[in-house]
């Protein structure tokens, strides 16, 4: 495994596309998080940068998914594969090799958004958060891009053209992102809602229980849903709403590790006839 995770960081380093996906997601960040900066700057609503910065969460993922997958493909032939096993690789070395080499990918982007984020601190100041609840969103967004570079590197190692490897990544984190947002919605509901009768031409105001309201068993499996999703990491992370985290902690790194031991699997079978 370290002869290949060398390999892959020797070509990593003079690798064109990851520096450019750097050095561009880093700048493009911190473009748009200025100009929003400037368009509220003195406005009577209270904002502040992390707000800002950290709504674009869910979409780096898509970045670190392909960078992952085409990186990762170049090197991925099936003649490249069988040169790496005559030489004493082993399948579980090679793969996690790979694995390894798409979380320091992913990582990189991942750093160069967080860093970008903060080009409007001139304008509205730095994160406002208390500094134990601002290391620990920093912390869950390298959780949540370690297990989307897991899921990357599986894609990227297991679908051999790289075109169908990045439609593959892009979908993944869509649906992930598009049942992440679904669950969150759910659970966001509040327990009563506010309405209003009229009562001889007069407004009055009641609180009735929202019916779209989720508790009981079902709270819980929706809880569930969102913690075991890397993508509901994101999300929270997004809507500043990451109430705990360690449960999403847990439950990211369970499929980090159940993905990881699946492509390791499945790439100890793969035909490369």
């Amino acid at each position: 495994m370290s002869r290949v995770f060398n390999a892959n960081m020797f070509r990593l380093r003079r690798n064109s596309l990851f520096w450019w996906s750097v050095i561009l997601t880093g700048l493009i960040t911190a473009g748009l998080v200025l100009l929003d900066s400037s368009a509220i700057n003195g406005s009577i609503t209270n904002y502040e940068l992390e707000n800002i910065a950290l709504s674009g969460a869910p979409f780096v993922q898509f970045i670190c998914a392909a960078v992952i997958v085409l990186f990762i493909g170049t090197d991925n032939s099936q003649n490249t594969i069988r040169g790496k096993l005559i030489v004493g690789n082993e399948r579980k070395g090679i793969y996690f090799a790979d694995v390894m080499t798409g979380i320091i990918i992913g990582c990189s982007i991942n750093a160069a958004w967080l860093v970008g984020g903060l080009s409007g601190a001139p304008i509205l100041g730095f994160w406002k958060m208390e500094p134990a609840k601002a290391f620990m969103y920093i912390i869950m967004s390298f959780v949540c891009t370690v297990s989307i570079s897991a899921i990357a590197a599986l894609i990227g190692v297991l679908v051999q053209r790289r075109s169908a490897a990045v439609a593959a990544a892009f979908m993944a984190v869509f649906v992930l992102i598009l049942c992440a947002n679904t669950v969150y919605e759910r659970l966001s509901n509040n327990e009563e809602d506010a309405a209003v009768n009229f009562v001889d031409g007069e407004p009055v105001f009641e609180i009735v229980k929202n019916p779209d309201y989720v508790d009981g068993p079902m709270r819980m499996a929706f809880e569930l849903a969102l913690n075991v999703n890397p993508m509901g990491v994101s999300v929270s992370l997004s809507n500043r709403d990451l109430d705990d985290p360690t449960a999403s902690l847990v439950g990211t790194a369970f499929i980090t590790i159940f993905v990881s031991s699946l492509g390791a699997a499945a790439f100890r079978r793969k035909d490369l006839r």
